[in-house]
């Protein structure tokens, strides 16, 4: 039978992880949109990119969810779940090896209650699952 139509029980456990985080991130940015841009403005990279990443990230989350929702996408967006996880997991390993000129800010919702240490290990968890997912679905 067809893989996408009969999927393996890991990607239908990794696709709802996965939905799951990009719905929090997304809507806890949207929700709380004022404080979100204003932690992005006090980020280490240019303020003009904070301006551009205060719309189009939970945009791109949001899309992400749709991927992985449709059987025929879901590849992609797993590929995308990836991606934009090992982005977010070197951002977070910056602030934890101190590799900027300045302290960034975590950015609202539980992962700023976290710390950075913890934040980056919940980071590369999620980014071996995105893995796992991609993995499993190449099979």
């Amino acid at each position: 039978m067809n893989k996408i139509m009969n999927p393996h029980p890991f990607i239908i456990i990794i696709t709802g992880l996965l939905i799951l985080l990009w719905a929090y991130a997304s809507f806890s940015k949207i929700f709380n949109m004022h404080q979100f841009q204003h932690a992005l403005m006090t980020q280490v990279f240019p303020r003009w990119m904070g301006k551009i990443l205060t719309y189009t990230l939970p945009l791109s989350e949001l899309a992400i969810i749709g991927l992985l929702l449709i059987p025929e996408t879901r590849l992609l967006g797993m590929y995308t779940s990836l991606f934009l996880m090992t982005i977010f997991t070197l951002y977070v390993g910056g602030a934890v090896f101190q590799i900027y000129d300045r302290y960034p800010c975590a950015c609202g919702g539980l992962f700023s209650r976290m710390g950075w240490y913890k934040h980056l290990k919940v980071n590369i968890v999620l980014t071996i699952i995105a893995l796992a997912g991609v993995v499993l679905m190449e099979l």
